[in-house]
Formats: C-alpha cells, sequence, structure tokens
C-alpha cells in the first residue's frame, strides 16, 4: 500500500480529502464556507448538492474497480495481488451471537481492510472524472485557477453551480455512470441547498424523485446554512456536547478524582465535540457568549461549585484547569489562528487557499444594508495588530489596501512557523 500511495497521491483529484495525508474534514469545512460566505457577500445566487451512495462500499464493481487501477497506471503484479486478494471472498453475518453460512460476495470493496479505502478513492476519482469530462462551463467560478465543481470526502459529494438546467444535465450524467461503477444514489438522502436565489425554487431530480430543498445541512459534522451564520451550527455544537457531558456523568460525581484530572478529560472529550470546526467559524459576540455560558456551567458541575458559592468563572475555570488554563475565547482564537497560518503556507492548487483568495468577478456589487460578518473579516481584524512593527506598518490593513494584501503579508509572516507561533502569542 505504501509502495502504492507514493505515485497516486499525485495522480488523485484536489477535490478528494478522504483516506488523504495532510487533508481532514476542515479543508472541505471550510472551502464550502469561504465560497458560500464570498458569494452572498454580492448575492450571487448558489446551488449546493449533497449527495449521498447508497452502500456505496458494499456495491463498487469489481471488474470496474481492475480497470480503473489499470487506467492509473497501477503496475499489473500489483493488480493481481490485489485480485487475489478478493478472489474467493466469504462473509458470515453474526445475528443474536449465532453465525450465519458463508456468503460469497462478487462485489464491494472489503470492509475494515485498510487498502479499501485507498482502492474506493480511485473508484470516485475516475466517476468524477468522466462525468466532468469538457464540462468547464459548470461550477463556481472566480478562483484562483479553474472553475470549481465539485468536492469529495470519500463518498460524500458536494456539487456547486449557480445554473439549474446545467446543474440538472449534471446529475444525469452522474446517475447514469455510477450504475456503470455498480452503485447508485440515495435520492432521499440527498439534499439540495439555495443561497440568495431569486427565482422559483428548481426541481432537481435523481431518476424519478425530487431532491428535497433544506435552508441547513450537516455537511462533515459541521451545519452549513444559506445565511451565512453559524447560530444552527452553535446549537448543533453545544446538543452533542451536552450529550458527551452526560455521558461522563458517572465520572464528574466522583470526589476522589482530582479536578485536574476531571479538566483533561473534560477538555480531551467535551470541549473537543463543542469546538469541532471551530476554525472555520465567522464568530460573532451573541455566538460567543452562548458557548461561554455553557462552557461556565459545564465547569461548575463537575467541580460541584454553585452560584451560591459566590465563586467567579474565572476562579473555578483556574481550579478545573490550572492556572494557564485558556477560556473558549482564548481557545476559538488559537485555533482560528493555527488554521490561518496553515492555509497561507499551502501550496497555490490547494483548495483551501484558492477559496480564501477568490476574487471579485466584474459587474459585482455589495448588497445594500448590513453585511454578515464574514471569516475573512473577521480575522482581518484579529491580526490587525500585526501591521505595526515598530514604527513601520506593514501592508494589508489599511483602508486603501487590496481585499487579499493582508493574506500576502500573514503568508510572509507564516513561513517561518516558530515566527508564526510567536505573533499568535502577541495577539
Amino acid at each position: 500500500m505504501h509502495r502504492l500511495s507514493r505515485t497516486r497521491e499525485e495522480q488523485t483529484r484536489e477535490n478528494q480529502a478522504g483516506f488523504r495525508p495532510g487533508r481532514g474534514c476542515i479543508d472541505h469545512i471550510f472551502t464550502l464556507r469561504q465560497i458560500l460566505e464570498h458569494r452572498h457577500t454580492f448575492r450571487r445566487p448558489t446551488i449546493v448538492i449533497f449527495l449521498d451512495l447508497k452502500a456505496a462500499f458494499d456495491s463498487v464493481d469489481r471488474k470496474v474497480l481492475w480497470q480503473c487501477l489499470t487506467v492509473k497506471g497501477v503496475p499489473r503484479k500489483y493488480i493481481a495481488l490485489i485480485k487475489a486478494l478478493y478472489s474467493n471472498s466469504r462473509s458470515r453475518v453474526r445475528a443474536y451471537g449465532e453465525l450465519s453460512s458463508e456468503l460469497v460476495t462478487t462485489s464491494g470493496v472489503r470492509q475494515g481492510c485498510p487498502l479499501s479505502p485507498f482502492l474506493f478513492n480511485f473508484i470516485i476519482d475516475m466517476l468524477m472524472e468522466v462525468s466532468l469530462t469538457e464540462r468547464s462551463d459548470l461550477g463556481i467560478d472566480l478562483l484562483p485557477g479553474n472553475n470549481l465543481m465539485d468536492l469529495e470526502y470519500a463518498d460524500d459529494i458536494v456539487l456547486l453551480g449557480e445554473d439549474a438546467d446545467k446543474m440538472q444535465s449534471l446529475l444525469n450524467t452522474l446517475s447514469s455512470n455510477l450504475r456503470m461503477f455498480g452503485m447508485r444514489f440515495a435520492p432521499a438522502k440527498c439534499k439540495m441547498l439555495l443561497q440568495d436565489w431569486t427565482t422559483s425554487t428548481p426541481n432537481l431530480v435523481i431518476g424519478s424523485e425530487v431532491i428535497e430543498h433544506v435552508d441547513h445541512f450537516t455537511y462533515l459534522g459541521s451545519c452549513i446554512s444559506t445565511n451565512g451564520l453559524i447560530g444552527d451550527e452553535i446549537s448543533a455544537r453545544i446538543r452533542k456536547a451536552r450529550a458527551a457531558f452526560a455521558d461522563l456523568h458517572h465520572l464528574w460525581r466522583r470526589r476522589d478524582i482530582r479536578l485536574s484530572t476531571k479538566g483533561r478529560v473534560y477538555c480531551s472529550s467535551v470541549r473537543s465535540v463543542l469546538l469541532y470546526g471551530s476554525e472555520t467559524w465567522p464568530i460573532r459576540v451573541e455566538d460567543m457568549k452562548r458557548l461561554t455560558a455553557f462552557d461556565h456551567r459545564c465547569l461548575r458541575s463537575l467541580s460541584h461549585v454553585r452560584w451560591f458559592h459566590k465563586i467567579s468563572n474565572v476562579d473555578v475555570r483556574r481550579r478545573v484547569l490550572g492556572k494557564e488554563g485558556k477560556s473558549i475565547d482564548e481557545v476559538i482564537k488559537l485555533h482560528r489562528l493555527r488554521w490561518l497560518g496553515h492555509v497561507v503556507r499551502m501550496p497555490n492548487h490547494r483548495l483551501p487557499r484558492r477559496a480564501l483568495l477568490a476574487d471579485i468577478g466584474s459587474g459585482w456589487k455589495r448588497a445594500s444594508g448590513g453585511q454578515t460578518k464574514t471569516w475573512h473579516q473577521s480575522m482581518k481584524s484579529l491580526t490587525v495588530k500585526l501591521s505595526q512593527v515598530g514604527r513601520c506598518r506593514l501592508p494589508g490593513w489599511g483602508p486603501r489596501d487590496s481585499r487579499n494584501q493582508w493574506l500576502e503579508t500573514i503568508g510572509d509572516m507564516a513561513q517561518n512557523r516558530c515566527q508564526w507561533r510567536r505573533c499568535i502569542q502577541s495577539l
């Protein structure tokens, strides 16, 4: 597998982030949020379709898989070894403590095998390449490089566009090609999100079933909304963190366990759930208040400190997390600054960097009235202190500087990781 992955990584489409080193869910969550925020600022109509494959890993046509490996230049001896691994494969099902008789499996990739995700990426890559060939008229423009038409994380596929008829044509092509690969969509789980759509809601179909239109969708664990706000995401994160906190109630109520130990468990098991994806949030004051209030309630509960004890929230946090324990707003700020440095260090072809540096189209005008706060704007405000070095003013944060000039300055700083860490601490 390691021998194959060296050359395979260079061939994999940039749009695929699943099962790849140095990439994760946050890459695509950030990319999608940046695109929607940027286009919402100028009220550009956008269609986002979230596609779900039915039993994707179990239904791959193995003959097509061998052909994909051949087309991608995998050496014959490796293909022969993989075929031998899959020949005469059998499965048994355990139900109510008893095993069923053997079932011969002739399709799909092996469940639990470390090679399976690697092989599955070949199939998805080939599917998208075949479906998107000579379709340069689709997708979202104005990202540095080519148009962005799709995002994939394993079998989670997102289609982006601004024309309903072209999107329907692409769906028809994908559905047809999927059958060739032995797979099919689950229409009931596919959703359509429309942002700043001024005309009537289009009826896009898969087969004979209409794709449901929604105002928000949970993509890779993060709630994406059409209004550019994260209120729904904050509510979802608090619900999940509350459930995680309740699952450890037996630990919090024990008084023979030190508070410092409880604090470490809390940060790793509850705060991590609460702050999942916080790197990508265009967070507002009211959002921070909700997160802080939940965090304070949890810390008081596990430390058995009640409001009538008249102990401040800061003192409670220091008791549980120690003197160096950070508040929620400090942790979120640190996460966002680290992620900013990570993105500006990326090569130019990486999608998160392209989305962050998206340009303004000719004829685009900002909508009148109040604007929704974006991640781009909030990070520019957060890093404004870095514009002053002694008596010199670095370019990027001035009123006449171009939109992305501050990112170029940040990029120069972040290339040196040690220097960037010192810059973060100064903020």
